[in-house]
């Protein structure tokens, strides 16, 4: 059938196609201002350069093909890899970090409950850094862009890999991974059942039995700094968390030391965007520098990516009503549209109608949910209530 897509793929129109692209709009029009540049990856990768470097969950997930040039490839699962491959070959070490943002489509074999194999993704990195600041600065211009799409009552979990890592270390191999993949499935029974057989020094089944635990406010870095003792593998957390609460963002942020990801791909901070709305995860990043040290370059890497499609439909553009509706009122196209456009001048977004029948042209602009209509020749204007049900005539 003509109308048939491929499972999993999807076409996107109407309302929420506005509100993704007001959304895509104002996100990389925010980072540019912040020095970020756009970035346009290629749509595919090759499986040489992509497996080894990627999260295990992201490679398990890859839809691979052949091109027509018999290379091995995938679908663009990810776009992180595609920016550090491109910093790593066109920028010197004296041009970094290097800011960039993008908004584009990823592919990967769903996984339950999503049936979908393709998704939008707008996302930000900054890459070789090698001091303090970059984390910090990573989420207060998330949060920043969060509020001008209208997403204020958003929160971010903020986890620490290395604080996890640390701790997982001391237990076996098998037992780590088993321990790490209960806390991504959020399943506490297996964790605990895994930490009670586990050969594990008392010093970390202590923390590694507190960790679920540890989520909260700010005030559960100190708990967990108390826990540790000295040492405590958290100044980076604590710098980003504090910097965000003078900011004014202490009530949108809470701490998640229980927040698990890919052990051999994340290295420090990292954290989920949650709404309250739908209480799903938005998306979310952290710091992954094991990425750049295995492409052969120094520094941080700190990255997030939001799922552009929840963001727009929770947004303050989900529900915005269409333009005006200009009706050409029996005037000759021209004269239409030289009104028209004057109309337009202060940024009105208007549509054109050239019904013959006046009425014909108010129950058209009342069905599409226009704010207004009017009538170019005579210049009547009629607000239209959002209900479509107006009666205006």
């Amino acid at each position: 059938m003509m109308n048939r897509l491929p499972r999993g793929c999807v076409n996107v129109g109407g309302e929420l196609a506005s509100a993704m692209e007001e959304c895509r709009r104002i996100f990389i029009a925010f980072f540019e201002s912040w020095g970020y540049s756009p970035f346009l990856p290629s749509g595919l990768q090759l499986l040489e350069s992509a497996w080894d470097k990627l999260p295990s969950q992201v490679r398990s997930r890859l839809v691979a093909l052949t091109t027509p040039y018999g290379e091995p490839c995938c679908l663009r699962g990810d776009i992180t890899l595609a920016a550090v491959a491109y910093l790593a070959s066109h920028y010197a070490p004296e041009e970094r970090p290097l800011r960039i943002c993008y908004s584009d489509r990823v592919y990967m074999k769903s996984a339950p409950p999503r049936t979908s194999i393709e998704s939008f993704q707008i996302g930000a990195e900054l890459l070789g850094w090698e001091g303090e600041g970059a984390d910090a600065e990573m989420l207060s211009l998330l949060l920043r862009v969060l509020d001008a799409l209208g997403l204020e009552r958003t929160t971010i979990a903020l986890g620490d890999s290395t604080f996890l890592q640390r701790a997982l270390a001391s237990a076996e191999s098998s037992a780590a991974e088993s321990l790490a993949d209960a806390l991504r499935r959020g399943s506490l029974p297996d964790y605990f059942a895994v930490l009670e057989k586990g050969n594990i020094p008392d010093f970390y089944r202590t923390i590694l039995s507190a960790i679920p635990r540890l989520r909260g406010d700010i005030s559960v870095l100190a708990e967990a700094e108390k826990l540790w003792g000295r040492g405590a593998p958290l100044s980076a957390l604590k710098t980003t968390a504090a910097t965000l609460e003078s900011q004014g963002y202490g009530n949108r942020i809470s701490i998640d030391l229980s927040l698990a990801r890919d052990p051999g791909y994340y290295s420090g901070p990292l954290f989920e965007v949650y709404s309250w709305e739908s209480g799903r995860s938005l998306g979310g990043g952290g710091r992954y520098d094991r990425l750049l040290s295995s492409c052969g370059l120094m520094g941080q890497a700190m990255g997030f990516a939001l799922d552009l499609e929840q963001a727009a439909g929770l947004s303050r553009f989900r529900a915005r009503r269409s333009q005006v509706m200009a009706w050409a009122g029996g005037l000759s196209p021209d004269e239409a549209l030289r009104r028209a456009a004057d109309l337009s001048s202060d940024g009105t977004c208007i549509e054109m109608n050239w019904n013959v029948d006046r009425n014909t042209s108010l129950q058209a602009a009342e069905k599409r949910g226009c704010r207004s209509w009017v009538d170019l020749a005579s210049g009547t204007a009629y607000t239209l209530p959002p209900d479509g049900k107006g009666g205006a005539s």
